[in-house]
């Protein structure tokens, strides 16, 4: 195998035969083994099956209970070898070679193997599966096993080279065996995986309990009990935090950061995500589908001031595009002054006006917003909902379960359209790529019933164009001239209105020791090459 020398090795790809006995593994000599931590997470779980679990909050757990083919570093997000201790890269960027650490075993006994990788990844791969992870691996033709711990990646002729590919976020391996045995739907409810932490309970709207893996092949986990529990309520979550009643809140609110930086027993630690959070548009039907309307809301909220009232600039701020501040590419200073419409009321009550005349608002229901829970996203929502009421069109605000929201504006055959709604309100946060924000959220290719990225049914020939070339060139220079192009044409059409991005901001408790915040969401990861979270008895 040939090494391509480009892009940095596909984003540093070029480990060679350096694995995890040259990485720096978590010595801990110091620590304490043993007791629980508790996890309060801001939304409910989903799914805890890696091939079909999505949802940032369903990573946290999983992350604790799969290992990756690899990991990323958590200061330079740039992949680093775990399961696989190394691989080779073809000189076409066509097959990508795993050699496989032996001696891992899943929390039921079993050996990982090459079977395991090909299995996970080709199911995920195979779109007849409906897995809503499908569309990050549509670069994937086929894995192949070519011994019990070697495994080839085949790329698709059509899109190779795929310089993205690394850059991803799922890639945690189940077990193939365990689940033809049991099925599909008992080992999402009951997960078997290979990482520090293994399954044990899942009481629904409560929490879930892992328990240490003993026979850890990395590292011995220092926790003995990890219990991670849904609090929507961030006023809960706050005062659960401050009373002990947990360890980590995944979550602070501004106007709690200055409070608990003031307490000796709470630590408020932060990073600065690669999250794009915006409020999206219905494309696919009216009043998303007229451009004037989008114009309207555009103009007709202070979205500066929005942002800042919620946020005050500590735990968030502004964002004009889809990529944040630390993903290159990202064009901030032209978007913010030659591209975001400004401030202007009167212009956008002429337009309502206009529209309201011709009928394009929906006669049988309000205009209908959708939210998580997130007492953020929902009050940026009754912001919009509050502009358009001003403006003598009914609006309302639907805030929804993290379940039931992903339901909803993923879509079915039933609902192709998404009639029932009109805006939503939602993040994206993959890794360092421009491609996991641009590609997956406005590209056309993107938009499929079931399984979409392009959730909004965003549609623009020329932005397909530019996002499908710089998928396929090595050439950094060229992607991001390319990625520029196309953020200024779809934040011209006003595909999405940006919000912010934010700073993940985590509490947590002066007794949790070797824990620090992650630029990804999805990263509360208590054992990895790089840390081994304990806590003070």
């Amino acid at each position: 195998m040939k090494r391509v020398a480009l892009l940095a090795i596909m984003l540093c790809l070029a480990v060679g035969s350096a694995g995890l006995a040259e990485t720096a593994i978590p010595q801990t000599p110091d620590a304490a083994t043993g007791g629980t931590l508790t996890v309060g997470i801001s939304q409910t779980f989903q799914n805890l099956d890696p091939r079909i679990g999505k949802g940032n909050y369903d990573r946290i757990v999983m992350n604790n209970i799969f290992d990756p083919l690899f990991t990323k570093d958590p200061e330079t997000l740039m992949p680093v070898p775990f399961v696989a201790s190394s691989w080779d890269v073809s000189e076409d960027g066509t097959e990508i070679t795993f050699y496989l650490n032996e001696g891992i075993t899943f929390h039921n006994g079993e050996a990982l193997t090459a079977e395991d990788v090909a299995f996970t990844f080709n199911w995920i791969a195979d779109a007849t599966n409906g897995s809503p992870n499908q569309l990050e691996f549509d670069w994937l033709d086929e894995v192949v096993v070519v011994d019990d711990y070697t495994a080839k990646f085949m790329v698709k002729a059509e899109k190779a080279p795929f310089p993205p590919l690394f850059a991803g976020e799922t890639w945690n391996i189940v077990p193939k065996d365990t689940i033809e045995e049991v099925g599909e739907e008992a080992f999402a409810l009951n997960p078997i995986g290979s990482g520090p932490y293994q399954f044990v309970e899942w009481v629904a709207g409560d929490m879930i309990v892992l328990e240490k893996n003993a026979n850890y092949w990395l590292v011995e986990p220092n926790l003995d009990k990890v219990v991670f529990r849904p609090i929507p309520e961030t006023a809960t979550m706050m005062a659960e935090l401050e009373a002990g009643g947990i360890d980590i809140a995944d979550t602070v609110q501004a106007t709690d950061v200055e409070r608990f930086q003031a307490m000796d027993e709470v630590i408020v630690q932060q990073a600065q995500s690669v999250l794009y959070y915006y409020l999206a548009f219905n494309h696919s039907h009216l009043p998303g589908s007229d451009y004037r309307f989008r114009q309207a809301l555009a103009q007709g909220v202070d979205w500066d001031g929005a942002v800042f009232s919620v946020f005050r600039n500590v735990t968030a701020t502004r964002m004009y595009g889809a990529l944040a501040p630390t993903i290159w590419a990202n064009d901030i200073d032209y978007l913010r002054t030659n591209v975001a419409l400004p401030y202007d009321a009167a212009a956008a009550s002429d337009l309502f006006a206009e529209l309201k005349a011709e009928g394009v608002f929906p006669a049988d229901r309000p205009v209908r917003i959708l939210t998580p829970l997130d007492p953020n996203r929902v009050t940026l929502g009754e912001v919009a909902a509050t502009v358009l009421q001003q403006n003598g069109i009914e609006a309302e605000v639907q805030p929804l379960d993290w379940g039931p929201l992903l339901d909803t504006i993923y879509r079915s055959e039933a609902d192709p359209l998404g009639e029932s709604f009109d805006m939503y309100i939602i993040g994206q946060g993959v890794g360092p790529d421009p491609y996991y924000y641009l590609d997956f959220l406005f590209n056309s290719d993107q938009a499929i019933i079931g399984t979409p990225n392009n959730k909004s049914w965003y549609s623009n020939p020329a932005v397909d164009v530019l996002l499908n070339e710089a998928a396929q060139t090595f050439d950094q220079a060229k992607r991001e001239e390319l990625y520029t192009q196309a953020q200024r044409i779809i934040f011209t059409d006003i595909a999405h209105i940006p919000l912010y991005t934010r700073q993940t901001t985590q509490g947590i408790n002066a007794r949790v020791k070797d824990f620090a915040a992650s630029a990804i969401s999805s990263h509360i990861n208590l054992c990895t090459p790089f840390n081994n979270v304990w806590v003070e008895q």
